[in-house]
């Protein structure tokens, strides 16, 4: 029977992925949320092209390290109303190497909705449109480098 394997699969993947973003404060926001950071030199402006739905809200965690990234210990996060056709975020950072986690909360309850299986029912991605393998991606396979001066992601949430 083929639905062993299937659900064991199911239970190894659920467990890292329906925490990744667990971690992520709620916080009121404006729509164009603005996170200062000490010593800034560059801005990230995150946008979210592909929404699905328009409610709820967006949350995003932005990690400088593969430390930080296991351990949920986000540099800044911030959560902004869904309500918009093509949210975006600005955020004020030091230059360096950063990877962002983002979920959409549809229901608005501050967690990423999950199925029995615990996996994720509302949409979530990561920066460099990093995939899910068995689990969140790494932090350097989501990593990206933010220049002094402007800068810009476009996350896609699935």
């Amino acid at each position: 029977m083929r639905l062993l394997p299937l659900l064991a699969c199911a239970a190894v993947l659920a467990a890292p992925v329906a925490g990744f973003c667990q971690d992520i404060p709620v916080v009121a926001a404006p729509p164009a949320a603005t996170a200062a950071a000490t010593s800034a030199d560059a801005s990230l402006v995150v946008s979210f092209p592909a929404l699905k739905a328009h409610t709820g809200v967006l949350q995003v965690a932005v990690y400088d390290s593969a430390q930080a990234w296991k351990g949920g210990k986000a540099v800044t996060s911030v959560t902004v109303p869904a309500a918009e056709a093509a949210p975006t975020v600005r955020l004020d950072l030091p230059a360096g190497t950063y990877a962002i986690r983002a979920f959409h909360d549809v229901d608005g309850d501050g967690r990423l909705g999950t199925n029995p299986f615990g996996l994720p029912v509302e949409p979530y991605g990561f920066s460099n449109d990093a995939k899910v393998n068995m689990g969140p991606p790494s932090f350097e396979a989501a990593a990206f480098t933010v220049a002094p001066g402007e800068n810009a992601q476009a996350l896609t949430l699935r």
